[in-house]
């Protein structure tokens, strides 16, 4: 069917206004293209920067651990010495309970009651032997408490120093404040 020459330039008015419609979606699209992409770039340099960070922290943790661990394992050996000498305390006083209980028994028996005597002597020093061990295991335990203070210091500072590094790093993550403020 042949067209006039009027609906002919309409159709190429319209045409022409829907191509440059198209061209101008096409442009947005493409700004908007441009800045999600810088936008996950600087979150990908982002996420990079604090998975570093993340990673010096844990290796810093890691080696200060390592003297923590061996202070706890050291008192833990300290306490488990204190409970063998309690339980030799126990047994000692109970071996004094035991010569004590006997001692109104014994009161028209004196010779037995010197041998009973003598038992308890021997119990007392063995007691007092174990205090003296006990005052070691003790002076120990507070030596190892005091290094384990001066490592949580040192490890105090550390993340400390940590702490403003990562503020420092994330310096780059507040570009997006400006870009995209957050209401």
């Amino acid at each position: 069917m042949p067209e006039d020459a009027a609906d002919q330039s309409r159709i190429e008015e319209i045409a022409s206004g829907f191509n440059h419609l198209l061209d101008q979606q096409f442009a947005m699209h493409l700004r908007v293209a441009r800045r999600t992409t810088g936008l996950v770039r600087y979150g990908m340099v982002s996420l990079g920067v604090i998975g570093m960070s993340m990673f010096l922290l844990l290796l810093t943790l890691s080696w200060w651990i390592k003297p923590m661990i061996n202070a706890v394992s050291k008192m833990n050996q300290n306490f488990t010495t204190i409970a063998e000498d309690m339980t030799l305390m126990k047994s000692a006083v109970l071996e004094m309970q035991a010569h004590v209980a006997e001692m109104p028994v014994m009161a028209a028996e004196m010779d037995l009651m010197r041998g009973n005597i003598r038992d308890i002597t021997t119990s007392m020093d063995l007691v007092s032997r174990r205090m003296s061990n006990l005052d070691t295991n003790m002076a120990s335990i507070t030596q190892g408490v005091t290094r384990m203070a001066g490592s949580f210091g040192v490890m105090n500072q550390t993340v400390g120093v940590m702490g403003s590094d990562v503020n420092t790093l994330s310096g780059p993550m507040r570009i997006f404040n400006w870009m995209a403020p957050v209401k």
